[in-house]
Parts: C-alpha cells; sequence; structure tokens
C-alpha cells in the first residue's frame, strides 16, 4: 500500500500510448506514441514546469509559505498549475489573466482558490504590441505593493527548462527504450520543447525535434472556414525558419529544432476527432495541434518505420465550451494533414 502526502508527488511519469487504431485507420507509414500529460494531478504538462520552479526556489531559501505571495500572468495551463500546488502547499498565489482563456480553465483557477488580479487592459494590449518584454510591466504592476511578491517568470525561468530536461525527456527515452526517432512539441513557453529536445539529443544526436507551428492565417483572424479559432491560444509564437518573432518566450532553443511545420485549425479539430474516434483520448487543441504534425510527418515515406512521439500537453474537457468537440464533416472531410 502507498499512501502519498501531497499531489506534488504524483507529478510526472505519465504514459506514452501508441496509437495503433489510429495509424491502421490512416495508413500511416510511421508510428505515433502520444506522451499524454494530462496524467499528471493538475491536468497538463504545466505541472512538472510549476512545481519545479516553486521547489527549487524553496531550496534557494528565496521563498516560503509563511512569507511570499507567487505572482504569473498566463493563459490559463500555467496558472492552474501553480494554482493547484500554491494551495497544496500553503502560498498565496496572485495570478493575471490573459484573453482567450477558456470558461473551463478559468473556473479551475478560482476552484484552487488563487487570487485573480485585476490587469488593466492596456498593459495587456502591449503584450500583444511589443512581445515578451511587455510581460515584464504586468509582472511589476502586479508585484507592487504586494508583500513578498515571488514572479516565477514561466516565460524566462530556467527551471521550466530543467523541469524537462530533468524529468519529461528521461521517461520519454526510457519508455520508447531509446527508439525514439522524432520528437514534436509546440512553443508556448519554451521550456517542454527545449527541456526534452536537448535530452533527447545528448542521448542521441539523430533525434529530430519537430516544432509545431500556428498557421499565421489561423492566428491573425479569429474566424477561418467557418471554424472559430479558439485553440491556438497556448501556441504564442510565431516562427518564419529560424527568425523568431517578438513573442518568442526567452525559454526557447531555436538551435534544438531540426524543422518547422505548419498547421491550421482546421487540421488541428481534425486530428482531436480522429484521436478521439479511434483511440478514445480526447485532447486539447495544443496537443491536437502537435498530433497533426506527427501524422503529417508519419505520412512521409522517409519516416517508414520511425517511432514518432507528440507531447500532447493536456485534455479536451477544459475546451468544451469552446465546442472542439463537434465534427464538422463538410469542413473536415475536405481538410488533407
Amino acid at each position: 500500500m502507498a499512501i502519498y502526502n501531497s499531489i506534488t508527488e504524483l507529478v510526472g511519469k505519465t504514459p506514452i500510448v501508441e496509437f495503433k487504431r489510429l495509424e491502421k485507420a490512416l495508413g500511416l507509414k510511421g508510428r505515433i506514441a502520444g506522451k499524454l500529460e494530462y496524467f499528471n494531478p493538475a491536468g497538463s504538462h504545466k505541472d512538472r514546469m510549476a512545481l519545479e520552479i516553486i521547489e527549487q526556489a524553496e531550496a534557494r531559501n528565496e521563498i516560503s509559505p509563511d512569507k511570499t505571495t507567487l505572482i504569473e500572468f498566463t493563459s490559463g495551463n500555467t496558472g492552474i498549475a501553480l494554482a493547484a500546488f500554491a494551495a497544496a502547499k500553503g502560498y498565496k498565489f496572485n495570478i493575471g489573466v490573459q484573453g482567450g482563456v477558456s470558461v473551463e480553465r478559468l473556473k479551475l483557477i478560482e476552484a484552487y482558490q488563487a487570487n485573480i488580479v485585476d490587469v488593466p487592459g492596456e498593459l495587456i494590449a502591449g503584450v500583444f504590441e511589443r512581445g515578451i518584454e511587455a510581460f515584464e510591466d504586468v509582472i511589476n504592476y502586479m508585484s507592487e505593493g504586494v508583500p513578498g511578491a515571488y514572479p516565477t517568470y514561466q516565460l524566462s525561468n530556467a527551471d521550466n527548462i530543467n523541469a524537462h530536461y530533468k524529468h519529461t525527456g528521461p521517461e520519454i527515452w526510457e519508455d520508447t527504450e531509446g527508439k525514439i526517432d522524432i520528437f514534436v512539441g509546440g512553443v508556448g513557453t519554451g521550456g517542454s520543447t527545449h527541456g526534452v529536445g536537448k535530452y533527447l539529443k545528448e542521448q542521441n544526436p539523430n533525434v529530430k525535434v519537430v516544432i509545431t507551428q500556428p498557421d499565421v492565417n489561423d492566428v491573425l483572424h479569429p474566424i477561418l472556414n467557418g471554424v472559430e479559432d479558439g485553440g491556438f491560444h497556448g501556441i504564442h509564437a510565431v516562427y518564419d525558419g529560424e527568425k523568431l518573432n517578438a513573442l518568442a518566450p526567452k525559454n526557447y532553443n531555436a538551435d534544438l529544432t531540426d524543422e518547422y511545420v505548419t498547421v491550421s485549425y482546421a487540421q488541428t479539430l481534425k486530428a482531436i476527432h480522429l484521436l478521439a474516434k479511434y483511440e478514445g483520448i480526447f485532447v486539447g487543441a495544443s496537443s491536437g495541434a502537435s498530433l497533426a504534425v506527427a501524422i503529417k510527418q508519419a505520412l512521409r515515406e522517409e519516416n517508414e518505420g520511425k517511432l514518432i512521439v507528440p507531447l500532447l500537453p493536456d485534455n479536451g474537457e477544459r475546451y468544451l465550451s469552446e465546442d472542439i468537440q463537434k465534427v464538422r464533416h463538410d469542413i473536415e472531410d475536405a481538410v488533407e494533414f
């Protein structure tokens, strides 16, 4: 019998599942095995980063529950993870929430009783006008006058990267017995792809790291082909080859990336629906985008027999209010990967 002391002890060791029925249905040449991060206790891969940031700061004697208020500005899953672990460890947590957050994720943050800070609209707008550096203006506003304020700085905190270098990457390597050929990830804060990619390439330089790249038309225009784009809010950076725009997080390392693959929101939805139909696994939009890219890789002749592992950040239950569960055959039947 094992009785755990805290949910913090349950982070990591998430399963990798091969999608064999999906492979057969689509006639894929490569194998796809998804890393299901929604098995983390607060429901996403951000659990790893949130816990690492808190516990490493504790180890450095920078924070303690009796004197510290954690501060972060986030679009959702990071906030949920920080809120859950702040509660489990006894910290106060002040969170500023970006626009485009699903109703479900906002309610989860409320459920963990984090303090949601009302950030002025002009500061939030500055993030989209000036890029990542404007996040500091928001953090400074949220920290002003707060005793023991400790910004977690998810976009530039090395502990974010280290969480995935120390744990996620080794888990993938061990669970695939070192047979992984291609890793597929997205870029939100940049930590997971940097950490996992760095670890895997140290084990085998031939492991290919592929970045899921949202179609710029879906990012710039809220409606595309009748599909409301509520799904790419978790992928902040838009890339043109190796050129990063102002929204690229400091955590991200382009030197570890072998290829950028663009995916549309319609392809994302189709991947989500196919995975639910053939595997009984319902994932969120960022997961669907990476799965769509994995499918693109698995369709290539040169990838026949290769093992492709996409990191799937969370499940679809956090986005039901955005209707990602609804299948639109009139759109998806015309969509190809």
